[in-house]
């Protein structure tokens, strides 16, 4: 006679302690997977926002070489009221290139000059901002209230500035371009991405 065959199965412990055992490996892995997302998203915001800043700056550097100290020619708006408030790091100077992008023009050896360019940040944007007018190459005395069309240069800039160098002297020699770009890096609230890039630029026609 054959012995009766006891069909085998799980008691309710052993499920229990397996639930338990496999919510102990999620934990685990969710305890290193998520500080290694949010470092990742973090380095790439870093490495974006350094990119961009190196763009903007990129963009304007050969113009800002290029220009000149002459009296009249360029002007920092830091303190006008036109600029202060919706506006923050407002500069015009002239450029000797025909409508801002054509070739540089020379006149008898010397530069000539054939358009205003001015650079901002909207504060309400927080954008790096670019107008090139063609219509005269002396900037505004004031920050002009006509900014269109304009150029997107430089995009979560959080603040900007121009400033003659050395400071307060009626004859500058340089100008100092300060940017600092800011972008969010992450699901968890208040991660953020800095970077900030203080270049000096020496015009080459002075």
């Amino acid at each position: 006679m054959r012995p009766r065959r006891v069909d085998a199965g799980y008691a309710i412990v052993d499920v229990v302690m397996g639930l338990v055992l496999f919510g102990l490996v999620i934990v685990a892995i969710y305890q290193i997977f998520i500080p290694a997302l949010a470092f990742s998203l973090h380095i790439n915001g870093r490495l974006a926002a350094q990119q961009d800043v190196r763009l903007a700056v990129d963009r304007v550097a050969r113009q800002l070489h290029e220009t000149t100290l002459d009296f009249g020619r360029l002007r920092v708006y830091s303190t006008d009221a036109g600029c202060v408030g919706a506006y923050e790091g407002c500069i015009g100077f002239v450029t000797a290139h025909s409508a801002c992008s054509g070739p540089f023009t020379l006149l008898n050896g010397a530069p000539d000059w054939q358009a205003t360019i001015y650079i901002w940040r909207d504060t309400a944007t927080d954008e790096l901002r670019t107008r090139c007018n063609p219509a005269t190459a002396f900037p505004a005395t004031q920050w002009p209230p006509i900014l269109a069309p304009y150029a997107v240069i430089g995009r979560q800039v959080v603040a900007a500035s121009f400033t003659l160098l050395p400071e307060g002297s009626p004859q500058p020699t340089a100008i100092e371009m300060a940017l600092e770009e800011q972008i969010a890096t992450g699901p968890r609230k208040g991660l953020q991405s800095t970077f900030f890039n203080q270049t000096v630029f020496v015009p080459e026609n002075r």
